[in-house]
């Protein structure tokens, strides 16, 4: 079943919300349905940085030593997101009561979660 769209979910939104869910309400009429498609909305921005450094040592024709330093995500910029464990992207509707047909997820479209670390590699590569 396709809720329907009451306003636009992208419009009027708090920090770090991305969809308001008190734009969509559940169909009361048996055979109607909201729309399949509904109108395109931005999630967080993704920013990631690596770097990659190397230094070689060479001592003889054919052989050398590498010296590899690899940083991903190496600024450390967390960002917010929607990790998979929480609802925050699941429609709740009530099924009776006075709030019949309305979203009942408080946290619905809102990223509570900061995700992302540093991760610094480092190798050593013998040529021969």
């Amino acid at each position: 079943m396709n809720p329907y769209v009451t306003c636009n979910p992208g419009a009027g939104l708090d920090e770090h919300q991305y969809i308001n869910g008190n734009c969509y309400l559940l169909p009361n009429q048996i055979g109607r349905n909201g729309p399949l498609v509904t109108r395109p909305l931005c999630g967080p921005w993704f920013m990631n940085f690596d770097l990659g450094l190397f230094k070689n040592f060479q001592f003889s024709e054919s052989k050398k030593l590498q010296l590899r330093q690899n940083g991903y995500n190496f600024l450390n910029h967390p960002l917010y997101s929607f990790p998979q464990q929480l609802n925050n992207l699941t429609l709740n509707f009530a099924d009776s009561g006075p709030n019949q047909g309305f979203n009942q997820n408080p946290n619905f479209g809102i990223a509570t979660v900061k995700q992302g670390h540093r991760i610094v590699q480092l190798a050593l590569k013998f040529f021969f």
